[in-house]
């Protein structure tokens, strides 16, 4: 042990490994108590190695009673040993993926706030400290466990250490009053006291709290992006790679949800005008209760997508996060630019769109008309943006016009193509380059930007044989190793290209966290080039890839249509007269001048 200032330094040379009832036991000292972990084994491309595994070592107090709603509290030192030996409880939720992973044990409950970790056997007795990926789940924040995500294949052939972090979902972590009784974004607390957790303990565990990187898909992908614009993190990570998600997505935010919070009180008859004793009464509804209203649209409580979302609290999210990077308080700016960044998309995210929440019934035989397609998924779409039925009105021939295939204006596969293409640039392309362009504007940090363009031999959540490209999240297995994600108690039935590709984006993935660089330490020859805003340089992951693979400008024709046109017709901003001085025949040129 070595003492600095009255803490406790707690270096690897005091792990223990040792036999106890047919488990190689691995035990760690941290500044909270001690950690019984375990070795297990791994086979990837061919290889074994061994893993230290750590799961289910609680962060934070359990979040119940009063505590539902509300920031959790640190987690109070053991006081005895801990056997972190199975994951904890999944956190509250809406239950949309019990019928697909078929392996998971589901137990639900409030008490939920654990992570796990995967780290390298091979690192006792070595000298360096390993790099820290800190995985976040997706899942709308509305759903999602860490169970299903498996660190040991990026642990093992990355090198690194691996942690999944529980948080808070939908009600649970986001229900909000906008008062001081209940604020909201209780589960980005969660992360942030996760991360804290793993800044002060990790070193136990042999990794290096000087380079930990977040990464996350979807809602996981916004999740790590909100991390890094809350100044409370300075200092506690230095990296974040977002897979398909921003806080500037229309999906990762809601402007009011205390509607939702009052529907909920209205169904369990806790309505009341004083917030303090509305929340004190739904502090004590049950779980059951709270899933049955806001899971079930008969209630009115369910919105597209979710009824609980994070929120402009003016505490951990100071600014309004559809327009996040138009405007950032100067701390939040400061943080940002010191974080090297990484992020992406699937060239089929828009597969979101192929769902009854969107009006498709039936996405295998979907073939919309023309007329459908103008008047019902235009519309749909442009809801999801503006509550202004003049805006939208205005907006909707634009949007048809745009996406509309004119060698085949008619043609329904044309028509249906041109809907997910929509989709995914509203959802995540646009805000994509909304996160890239404004890091690389204020950043001295690295900005990398990525497009994941494969087909996967296996489906793992779109299942609509005629859709081109990767659909939202398919990219998980790959950067995973294809540990998880078991479909029917088969395996994955990965290819060798996918295991070889898997290789690749392992060593890609973890070369940013190890150096904020994806090229190095271990050249693949591809020279990916930082993004910049001229540039826009990206890597075109596809099978079998090269040099030529980095490319410029992907799709950047309609990111300029939902970053700079539409808002500025929304906004009325194209004409910079007023209704009381124009005059009939006013005209505005592209440049967006009104003629004199």
């Amino acid at each position: 042990m070595v003492c600095e200032k009255g803490k406790v330094l707690l270096v690897l040379a005091f792990v223990v490994v040792s036999t106890y009832a047919d488990r190689q036991v691995v035990t760690v000292d941290t500044n909270v108590g001690t950690i019984n972990g375990y070795v297990k084994k791994t086979t990837y491309l061919g290889e074994t190695y061994k893993i230290d595994r750590f799961q289910g070592i609680p962060y934070a107090e359990a979040p119940v009673g009063e505590r539902r709603f509300q920031k959790a509290l640190p987690k109070a030192p053991f006081a005895r040993s801990l056997d972190a030996f199975a994951h904890g409880k999944m956190c509250m939720q809406l239950v949309i993926l019990e019928p697909f992973i078929t392996e998971i044990e589901y137990k639900y409950s409030e008490d939920c706030l654990y992570l796990n970790i995967y780290a390298p056997h091979s690192r006792h007795g070595q000298d360096e400290k390993l790099p820290v990926m800190v995985w976040i789940y997706g899942g709308g924040f509305n759903f999602g466990y860490t169970d299903i995500y498996l660190g040991d294949n990026i642990a093992a052939y990355g090198n690194v250490i691996v942690v999944t972090i529980s948080y808070r979902l939908s009600a649970w972590g986001f229900l909000s009053t906008g008062t001081d009784e209940a604020p909201g974004n209780a589960g980005l607390w969660d992360q942030h006291m996760g991360i804290k957790w793993i800044h002060d303990n990790i070193e136990a565990f042999g990794g290096d709290n000087q380079r930990v990187t977040l990464f996350g898909d979807s809602s996981g992908s916004a999740s790590v992006i909100y991390q890094a614009l809350y100044p409370g993190n300075k200092g506690l990570f230095q990296r974040i790679i977002g897979q398909s998600g921003s806080v500037s997505s229309y999906w990762a935010s809601l402007s009011d949800v205390t509607k939702h919070t009052n529907c909920l009180a209205e169904h369990t008859n806790c309505k009341n005008e004083n917030t303090k004793e509305m929340i004190k009464c739904l502090q004590k509804v049950s779980n059951d209760k709270i899933v049955e209203i806001i899971g079930n649209v008969t209630f009115g409580c369910y919105e597209y997508l979710f009824p609980f979302d994070p929120v402009k609290d003016d505490d951990f999210v100071r600014y309004e996060p559809r327009t996040a990077f138009d405007t950032l308080p100067a701390d939040v700016i400061d943080i940002y630019r010191s974080i090297d960044v990484m992020t992406g998309v699937n060239s089929a995210d828009g597969s979101t769109a192929i769902s009854p929440f969107l009006g498709v019934e039936m996405p295998e035989e979907f073939q919309p008309s023309r007329d459908d397609f103008k008047n019902k998924f235009v519309m749909s779409a442009l809801n999801l943006l503006y509550s202004d039925n003049k805006i939208k009105e205005i907006l909707k021939d634009l949007v048809v016009a745009e996406y509309t295939d004119w060698n085949n204006p008619d043609d329904p596969i044309a028509i249906r193509q041109e809907y997910v293409n929509m989709h995914g640039d509203i959802a995540f392309v646009a805000p994509c380059y909304s996160t890239l362009n404004k890091h690389a504007h204020v950043s001295g940090a690295s900005t990398f930007m990525y497009l994941f363009d494969i087909k996967p031999s296996t489906k793992l959540f779109s299942y609509v044989s005629w859709l081109k490209g990767l659909a939202h999240a398919e990219e998980i297995p790959a950067v995973f190793g294809y540990k998880s994600f078991k479909k029917n108690g088969e395996s994955f039935g990965e290819k060798a290209w996918e295991l070889q590709l898997s290789k690749d984006v392992i060593t890609l993935w973890t070369n940013f966290a190890k150096t904020g660089n994806p090229n190095k330490p271990v050249n693949l020859g591809l020279d990916w080039l930082p993004y910049t805003e001229k540039q826009q340089h990206y890597l075109h992951i596809t099978r079998d890839m090269t040099s030529s693979n980095v490319k410029q400008r992907w799709n950047t024709r309609r990111v300029n249509f939902w970053t700079k046109i539409v808002p500025k017709i929304a906004n009325g901003e194209l004409c910079t007269k007023s209704d009381e001085t124009a005059e009939d025949g006013d005209t505005c040129d592209k440049d967006g001048e009104c003629s004199p």
